[in-house]
């Protein structure tokens, strides 16, 4: 009956074709936010920024958004640039206040407009950090030393030394990682601001000893800032110390780990991340392959 691999092929592309427009309208993509912020006032200059806390934006409301995304951030300049296009730069001056005293209005034209700290709606920015401790902590850290020459971890910088936008960044990257008790950032562009692009340097145990520090060359500021780690992963032995105690009480559930959704969403081959695509093959697929089993052999 040559009839029947055509009918078999239209069931396997519809049941297939509807298990992908499932599986892809599960995908979401984080919406980009709206943020608006009321102008403090217009001046005609202002110290500058430390280097690698400005940025070239094509609106007012991008500056809004980049000192949203960049904390801390309690107010923002915007230097406009070409009247017609509306495109300028945006000032940034992370843990800082704004304050008047320091600039001046004296002049025809006035193009450095300071604006107070943006509020922001839609997309991830809805969740403010204040609504996780953990990261509330990452997103405004406060070092508990600054220091000089402190020495590379353990391995040499060999694993455990990283690239990073700031202070808050290598701090969340030290929180992700599996081992990390704390680090230390280092500014790069000769600026001693915790907040612009540096190396960022993890220590996988221990605790910060002040005394490897070294000296300050010529009496000069600090130029290494040191954070613990506000919220690390418990170790892998008092969590399973822990598992095999709930195990034999009957209060736990045996084989727990630390990986939490993790391990669920791998079981599941879905990814963690909300905005990600499925990472294995949906449960739909073998459905659409046993229904056109089925329909092949009720035809012969």
């Amino acid at each position: 009956m040559k009839i029947a691999p055509f009918w078999v092929s239209i069931a396997l592309s519809t049941v297939v074709t509807e298990s992908i427009a499932t599986s892809a309208s599960t995908t979401s993509t984080a919406a980009t936010p709206t943020c608006t912020a009321s102008l403090i006032t217009d001046l005609c200059n202002y110290p500058d920024p430390e280097p690698g806390t400005a940025a070239a934006e094509d609106s007012r409301a991008s500056c809004w958004e980049y000192c949203n995304d960049h904390p801390p951030c309690d107010f923002v300049i915007f230097a406009a640039g070409n009247p017609y296009l509306g495109t300028g730069a945006c000032w940034l001056y992370p843990g800082e206040t704004f304050d008047k005293s320091k600039g001046s209005s004296d002049c025809a034209n006035p193009y450095l407009s300071v604006y107070d700290k943006p509020k922001c709606t839609g997309g991830d920015e809805t969740k403010t950090p204040t609504d996780d401790p953990c990261a509330a902590a990452i997103a405004t850290p406060s070092p508990i030393a600054s220091v000089c020459g402190y020495p590379t971890p353990p391995d040499g910088c060999f694993n455990d030394c990283i690239a990073s936008s700031g202070a808050p960044d290598c701090l969340s990257q030290c929180a992700k990682a599996e081992s990390c008790s704390y680090v230390v950032f280092n500014p790069g562009l000769d600026s001693h601001s915790p907040y612009v692009s540096g190396s960022c340097w993890m220590y996988p145990n221990g605790t910060f000893d002040a005394e490897s520090a070294g000296e300050c060359s010529g009496g000069g500021d600090p130029d290494q800032f040191v954070y613990t780690n506000p919220c690390p992963k418990p170790s892998p032995t008092s969590t399973t110390s822990s598992s095999a105690t709930e195990s034999s009480s009957g209060t736990g559930t045996a084989g727990a780990t630390t990986t939490g959704s993790t391990a669920s969403a791998a079981m599941e081959g879905t990814s963690t991340d909300k905005d990600s695509a499925p990472g294995g093959v949906s449960p739909t697929y073998p459905l659409a392959i046993g229904v056109a089993m089925l329909i092949w052999q009720a035809l012969y």
